[in-house]
């Protein structure tokens, strides 16, 4: 529990029906508050995870949760629902590496989840203590979470938090996978008004756009791959949003060549693939490109040479291989020219369909670089109107213009109706707040020398006016051909500092006429 209790949350001793709370788990989000509580009758601790967004809702008094205005009205009872929905699935599930919700409840105004307590450590402190791990321990962890997240893919659900903080290790050693996010992400996706929650490092690309269409079961298989990638090398993944144009994370299989297996690292890279298209469909396919058996062998030590076991079961294939050719031959023999002429018919018609086969799947990889090659060229095209006042980023707007050297821009509005403006946003994005507006005929827009891509999109911190500063997106700007625009600018900034210079002087009235 952390030194200071956090706002909104229910007092130490309140009682829930039979349950009655002991402290706060964790840290609680902006989605609900995660509590310590003792089930009186059975005399058992127990996990109860309470419903509390707090973009539209707000406890009042010890208990009661109310929403903060009547338009949050619709988006509350939405999200209450989602809870309640995912609490509903969770509770079919028994398995021993996902947390057991036991039951659920309304009540104050809002919706409990109650679930078993799980005694031991998040992942985040177990990797504080141990460092990184070996490939034996790796896999006793990662092998039962993939169990555990095939059956939560398999009931059309996903996780879509995975992290080391919702990754517990318990006493035995043994993980469980905690805190799902499917019912934010839900609401997020409705309301667009509740603020999306991703962990840099672990959150997938799709995931900041938050888009639901987008995510799949590839979506929490990049997440447990950057799980995976900070156990063997000491630290997460860079954020997706950073490797969109220049990649700065070191491949896993050059990180630990010799001391893991190289399927392993091959697997950890097929994960964490920027775009979804590229990574695993299922956790089946992505669990037999580095345990081929579906299980951990007791016996598998870290690759430095070609297994022993590997060789034998080699010599032994080969000779049933033999054998079996032998058998064959035989019965080729046996059944005459006919059936010998039909079998060969047979294996050209099997030879052709793999061949055809090979063929489309060839095509089809064709065309998905050929698309993403398609997008990578359209955000570069965007991005080059803005590259040359880059090597400015990061100073502040009065230092940026000042400079002598620096070519100023400017932009005029377009793509805007006549009927609309044109928003300027505090951060670069299209959820943030509104600190102005710039009509659809708007002229000499400054550009501040920053910009940020967002997905395909690029968005640039601009002024108007000398006195609207923020963020837009660069599809509604075009590049001012005439040169009047710096040249007013200049007359404006000099105007500025010679009234803010001049002394002050007695007022006296005009002459008479």
């Amino acid at each position: 529990m952390a030194d200071k209790e956090p706002r909104n949350m229910l007092p130490k001793g309140f009682w829930l029906n039979e349950y009655q709370i002991e402290s706060v788990l964790g840290k609680p989000g902006g989605f609900g508050i995660t509590y310590l509580a003792i089930d009186t009758n059975l005399r058992q601790k127990m996990a109860i995870k309470e419903y509390l967004p707090t973009d539209f809702a707000i406890r009042e008094g010890i208990s009661t949760v109310y929403v903060r205005s009547t338009s949050d009205e619709d988006s509350f009872k939405w999200g209450l629902k989602c809870f309640l929905d995912e609490a509903r699935v969770l509770a079919r599930f028994n398995h021993t590496n996902i947390v057991k919700v036991l039951r659920y409840f309304e009540a104050n105004g809002t919706a409990y989840m109650v679930m078993e307590y799980q005694e031991g450590k998040c992942f985040t402190d177990y990797l504080k203590e141990v460092g990184t791990l070996d490939e034996n321990r790796l896999l006793e962890i990662v092998e039962p979470l993939l169990s555990g997240l095939a059956e939560i893919h398999k009931a059309d659900l996903l996780h879509r938090d995975i992290k080391p903080n919702n990754i517990y290790i318990r006493h035995d050693g043994s993980p469980v996978l905690l805190d799902f996010g499917s019912a934010r992400y839900a609401v997020g996706q409705k309301t667009r008004s509740v603020t999306t929650i991703v962990t840099p490092g672990y959150a997938p690309l799709e995931q900041y756009d938050n888009e639901i269409s987008a995510q799949g079961p590839w979506t929490d298989i990049y997440a447990l791959g950057a799980m995976m990638y900070c156990a063997i090398s000491g630290e997460p993944p860079p954020a997706a949003t950073r490797r969109v144009m220049k990649d700065p994370m070191i491949p896993a299989v050059k990180l630990g060549p010799g001391k893991y297996h190289e399927s392993l690292l091959k697997a950890i890279d097929w994960a964490l693939q920027l775009s979804e298209e590229d990574r695993p469909r299922s956790v089946e396919e992505w669990r037999r490109s580095f345990l081929p058996s579906g299980n951990i062998s007791a016996n598998w030590s870290p690759p430095l040479t070609t297994p022993k076991s590997f060789r034998t079961n080699k010599i032994k294939w080969c000779c049933w291989v033999g054998g079996g050719l032998s058998v064959l031959l035989m019965i080729f023999i046996w059944f005459g020219w006919q059936q010998s002429t039909w079998l060969h018919q047979q294996a050209i018609q099997a030879i052709l369909a793999k061949e055809q086969a090979a063929r489309q799947k060839i095509q089809e990889q064709l065309e998905r670089e050929k698309t993403q090659k398609r997008h990578f060229e359209e955000l570069l095209k965007k991005i080059k109107r803005f590259q040359d006042n880059a090597q400015f980023e990061g100073e502040t707007a009065p230092q940026f213009l000042n400079k002598d050297n620096v070519p100023k821009k400017f932009f005029d509005t377009v793509g805007v109706t006549l009927n609309d403006t044109l928003k300027v946003r505090v951060f670069p994005n299209h959820i943030s707040w509104e600190v102005g507006k710039i009509p659809p005929n708007g002229k000499c827009v400054l550009y501040l020398g920053q910009f940020r891509t967002i997905g395909e999109s690029v968005w640039v911190q601009i002024q108007y006016k000398k006195t609207l500063t923020g963020w837009v997106n660069s599809r509604h700007l075009a590049e001012h051909k005439e040169s009047d625009c710096a040249k007013e600018y200049e007359e404006t900034i000099n105007q500025n500092q010679t009234i803010n210079n001049a002394p002050n002087q007695p007022k006296t009235s005009p002459p008479p006429p």
